[in-house]
């Protein structure tokens, strides 16, 4: 007994030279520094170095440093675990709870986790499995493996979202489906809303252990105005874009709403081309009875198509002159320019008649030429 006495006074002794080690009624131990200078109350491992840079002396409750063993590949510097035995009605459980203040501004941190090492693996890892059944395939600062909430607004300098074709299988291009994007998108109901203000607060206990709220940052969510769709009325038109979260409310997923945007773009695209065509065709058409017209309001005098075209053995010009029409004649040209033949016409004549052997195959004009002015000019073209 005595040597076990004498054990216990070894091993308390040193810790009393330099803290202060006590244990209460109900059996929690307790550890307190009394050298203000020391890095930290209590070391596990090796002597703490400096994380933080040189800011005189880094200070720290517990420094635990735990040497990688090629042996021991498992290994925690500090393993929390916080559990009941049975589903309680009240209360919380928390594993590790950090919380900061007192350093200068942008320097308080209530956890830091970083990744040392060249390999795979996470600053911080959250997961809804155990702990070491997912790889992180990459390194990331922070690496969620589950559904995440955030109960405030993100902000993120870029956001992706996997599209590898290699990761899809069903691939279905939205341009052969039955029903039209547009007409689909047409169904939704856009709004401009406000975000109604949830009760509950945040709060934090002072050092007398008083609790004191704190207003919560739904506040200035919901002074601002916002714009969306209703995830009821999506549930109609696109229900694989609607997800009902763990709290029995509707999110949208606009990022996937995107494509269909475009889709639907596109189908604009190719009814403005289809109306642009008709508008063309009607231009053109426009046009070439504007001419006609100008031209029988000008002076009476018009030419038109030879019938057939292209021909082979005959075809015939038809014209309409002008009551005063006194030197007419109908002229045609190779596609050079030069005259090959001048068919004179008389006032009440309606046409002339040419015949494929007088010219030869190929392509020609045609004027119709009434007292020195040239009315118009067609084309016609002559086949083997």
């Amino acid at each position: 007994m005595k040597k076990v006495l004498i054990t216990i006074i070894l091993a308390i002794t040193p810790l009393t030279l330099l803290a202060q080690f006590s244990i209460s009624s109900g059996g929690n131990a307790y550890l307190k520094n009394t050298i203000k200078d020391e890095h930290s109350i209590l070391t596990v491992g090796e002597e703490p170095g400096t994380l933080f840079g040189d800011y005189g002396h880094d200070h720290y409750g517990i420094h635990v440093q735990h040497v990688n063993s090629a042996l021991h590949p498992g290994n925690m510097g500090i393993y929390s675990s916080s559990t009941g035995s049975f589903e309680a009605s009240s209360g919380c459980a928390v594993g590790v709870y950090g919380a900061a203040g007192g350093a200068p501004t942008g320097y308080n941190y209530g956890v830091i986790g970083s990744l040392s090492t060249l390999q795979n693996g996470a600053g911080i890892y959250g997961s809804t499995i155990l702990w070491g059944e997912s790889l992180v395939p990459g390194r990331y600062a922070g690496y969620f493996d589950g559904p995440t909430y955030v109960d405030s607004y993100l902000l993120t300098n870029a956001l992706y979202q996997p599209a590898d074709i290699r990761l899809s299988k069903d691939l279905r291009s939205l341009s052969v489906e039955s029903e039209m994007t547009l007409s689909e998108l047409c169904k939704l109901d856009v709004f401009s809303y406000r975000l109604k203000s949830k009760e509950g607060k945040g709060w934090y206990r002072t050092s007398n252990d008083k609790e004191i709220s704190q207003p919560s940052q739904h506040l200035h969510e919901s002074e601002r105005l916002h714009y969306g769709l209703s995830a009821q009325n999506m549930l109609q038109v696109y229900p694989d874009l609607v997800h009902e979260g763990q709290d029995g409310y509707l999110a949208v997923n606009y990022t996937e709403l995107v494509p269909v945007l475009v889709r639907a773009i596109q189908e604009l695209k190719e009814e403005l081309d289809a109306v642009k065509g008709v508008d063309e065709k009607t231009e053109r058409n426009t046009r070439t009875a504007t001419a006609v017209s100008a031209s029988a309001v000008a002076g009476g005098n018009v030419l038109y198509q030879n019938t057939p075209n292209p021909f082979k053995e005959q075809t015939t010009i038809r014209f309409t002159l002008a009551d005063d029409a006194r030197d007419a004649s109908v002229c045609i040209f190779d596609m050079t320019g030069k005259m090959l033949r001048k068919l004179p016409v008389s006032p009440g004549e309606t046409s002339v008649t040419i015949g494929g052997w007088e010219l030869g195959e190929g392509m020609f004009l045609y004027t119709l030429i009434v007292n020195g002015r040239e009315i118009d000019t067609k084309r016609m073209i002559i086949t083997k």
